[in-house]
């Protein structure tokens, strides 16, 4: 048996020289690259190759091939066994290199082993299995400090009810303390979503904030979950919330006498003859009607003929003194309506005249009348312009022509007025509703299509 050791820069060069000097039948007892030979960078990678033929009598120097199948396995065998089990032949190895081109999918032409070793050449030149090896196994040990790390926290997370904070303990001596996210209570939460809702209807902020505070601690889980019974409750809410005077006057009572003041183009002279109409017919009241609006003879005449509809008189007054002795004309009557000229509320000296007819001294209860589909910061500036005159009611005309309400509760809570009337049309005296809780809340919190309904 010859053994010889063969040195090359690459594993393919190596192989060359074995096949060269012992022939295809020479055995690859082992193969280990050594350290770099030269200076610096420079110096090359040498990959040393252990070989061996088992008879050294050769013509051209050491080849000879193994007699037969048999001999050879049985050679293989032994010097296995001396090496450690690393054998190979020359041709097992140039196999093992085919199926590294092959799964390389490289391009095997001409000659297999010259081919595929030209290929595998400049991979395998770059290629330290050493360092490979090394970097593996410090990826291992990295893999393991992982997983101790991540298997020492894991630990049981625990709640502490006092601190309302959740305790992370990574170990017996160390605890992390994590601040609790603070979950809304349902109370808190159906009081956003009840504000969210009233907002949206047009109710201002303190009073959406005001029935909303009464309302969400009173709603089970079903009405703050389906929106239907969450807006009928609210709807329910804000009926106990609305104050209303019920009618102008009711069998037993004493005389009254009733003006309605605004703006101009609001709807005062047709809700007179709405409210004589009522009145007559569900109070059997005894009543009069008067005029102080002299700005507009066509005010004037519309109400002759209301009157003359109902078979009542209409007083023209020109001054406080008149209107007192239309008052003494009428003792006998249950009920005195008294129309008066829209008045701007800008217009604070013709607001002041119209003081002195329906002052503190003068006995006549003011209704202040406002149309809904008026913008609501106006509303809110008529209110005020006309609060120099003692008021005692709120009437809401057109209610028909809007498709928000919000005024109908955002005024009263304000002013702290009552409501007495609502108007929802032009016909006489059909289109008059009574201002009731119910009515009300059904028209601040309904839907378009709701409105209509309440209106017709």
């Amino acid at each position: 048996m010859l053994v010889r050791k063969f040195e090359a820069e690459n594993m393919a060069t190596a192989l060359q020289q074995v096949k060269q000097t012992l022939g295809s039948e020479a055995l690859i007892l082992s193969t280990r690259t050594l350290g770099k030979k030269g200076l610096g960078v420079l110096g090359k990678q040498i990959i040393e190759v252990t070989a061996a033929i088992e008879s050294p009598a050769m013509k051209n120097g050491f080849r000879k091939a193994v007699p037969n199948t048999a001999s050879k396995t049985a050679t293989l065998g032994k010097i296995s066994a001396a090496y450690g089990g690393r054998v190979e032949t020359l041709e097992d190895e140039q196999v093992s290199l085919s199926k590294a081109a092959t799964s390389q999918k490289i391009e095997v032409k001409g000659n297999p082993l010259e081919d595929e070793v030209r290929q595998l050449r400049s991979q395998l030149e770059a290629q330290n299995v050493n360092q490979l090896q090394a970097e593996l196994n410090q990826l291992k040990e990295l893999m393991q400090q992982l997983a101790q790390a991540q298997q020492e926290s894991r630990v049981e997370t625990v709640f502490n009810p006092e601190s309302q904070q959740v305790q992370l303990p990574r170990n017996t001596h160390q605890q992390q303390v994590v601040p609790m996210p603070q979950l809304k209570a349902p109370v808190e939460q159906s009081l956003e979503d009840l504000l969210e809702l009233l907002l949206e209807r047009g109710i201002d902020r303190e009073s959406a904030a005001t029935i909303a505070r009464f309302a969400a601690p009173q709603m089970n889980e079903r009405q703050r979950r389906e929106p239907d019974q969450c807006r009928d409750f609210l709807t329910s809410t804000v009926a106990k919330l609305v104050q209303t005077t019920g009618p102008l006057w009711s069998p037993g009572d004493p005389q009254k006498r009733i003006s309605l003041i605004g703006a101009t183009g609001v709807g005062k002279t047709t809700t007179i003859a709405k409210l004589a109409a009522e009145a007559i017919t569900q109070s059997g009241a005894r009543v009069a009607l008067v005029t102080i609006d002299t700005y507009r003879i066509a005010a004037v005449e519309q109400l002759k003929v209301y009157g003359e509809i109902m078979g009542l008189a209409v007083e023209v007054v020109l001054s406080p003194e008149q209107l007192q002795e239309a008052f003494r004309r009428h003792r006998d009557k249950d009920l005195i309506l008294i129309d008066t000229a829209g008045r701007s509320p800008r217009d604070q000296v013709q607001i002041e005249e119209l003081n002195q007819f329906l002052g503190k001294g003068s006995k006549v209860e003011n209704c202040l009348v406002l149309a809904a589909p008026t913008e609501e910061r106006l509303q809110q500036k008529t209110l005020e312009s006309f609060s120099s005159l003692p008021l005692s009611r709120l009437i809401f005309t057109k209610i028909d022509e809007t498709d928000r309400c919000a005024a109908l509760i955002n005024v009263p809570i304000r002013s702290n007025l009552p409501l007495a009337y609502l108007t929802n049309g032009q016909q006489v005296p059909e289109d008059l509703l009574r201002a009731e809780p119910k009515i009300v809340a059904d028209l601040v919190m309904g839907t378009a299509e709701e409105l209509r309904k309440v209106a017709v």
